[in-house]
This record gives C-alpha cells, structure tokens and sequence, in this order.
C-alpha cells in the first residue's frame, strides 16, 4: 500500500546576510531586517524564508531598533572577536531584548561592563564588527543601554 503522506519540505530555515544591521542614508542609523509572517503577522529575527510557525511564506520588515532588555547575562570566556563589546577584560554580556512596536524578542552581544546593565533598561541595537573577510568587516548584532 503506497503512503498517502506528503515529503515535507524543510520551511524553518533562516536566512543569514553578510550584516545583520544595515546602515541607512540618512544620518547613519540602522535597520534590523526580520520578516512578517503572511499568515499569522507574527515576527522573526534573523530573516527567514518561511514562517516556523505555519509554513506560510514572510514578507523582509525593518524592525524596531529599540527596546527593553528582558534577561542577561555575562560569560565569563574570552571574546572571540576583533572589537571587544566592553574594556577588554575577560568575559561578556549577552541579552535578550524584546524590540518595541511588538516586535519580537532577539538576543545579542551588550555593549559594556558587566554592571552597566538592568532588566527593563531601554536599550538600542549596534553593529559590533566581529571579523574581517576580504578585507570587509563582518558584524554581529549588539544592544547598548540608551543615555537616560
């Protein structure tokens, strides 16, 4: 008896640019790219060609480039890349920061000392360069607390 079920096709993937945050023309600020579900509205970042949710295909947003850190925490191993995010010392923060405009939780490298942050701060996306590839930098996505 021949199966009736249908090959699925992998629909989580995301996708994965050169940068992450994009510099606009107008004053240097920045765009976190993610994407709009077409069937729910839900959003996601990084980018993804699918929704993970239902399949259904995504619309490529900006999101927001503010919001609250939500949980943190500090890793006490040497940072890996070329510009440290905070004096040079051993270890790093990372956060989870729930963008405005309900946008979605993302996670990222902070930008700072290890006391310098707080749950329900208002923070601000960076791009942290973190390699160089031919000659280009690479970034990663950071968050840094805004000035009060």
């Amino acid at each position: 008896m021949a199966s009736t079920d249908a090959v699925l096709e992998i629909t989580n993937r995301s996708f994965a640019p050169d940068r992450y945050l994009f510099p606009t023309e107008l004053g240097g600020e920045i765009d976190i790219l993610g994407s709009r579900s077409d069937a729910t509205g839900s959003l996601f970042w990084p980018r993804r060609l699918r929704c993970p949710q239902t399949g259904a295909t995504v619309t490529d947003v900006r999101l927001a480039t503010t919001g609250v850190l939500w949980s943190w925490t500090f890793v006490f191993v040497p940072w890996p890349g070329e510009t440290p995010p905070n004096d040079g010392g051993v270890g790093y923060g990372v956060g989870l920061v729930d963008l405005d405009g309900d946008g979605p939780r993302v996670v990222g490298v902070l930008v700072g000392n290890r006391d310098a942050w707080q749950v329900g701060e208002a923070m601000r996306a960076c791009e942290l360069d973190f390699v160089t590839v031919d000659g280009a930098p690479r970034s990663i996505m950071a968050f840094e607390a805004v000035a009060a």
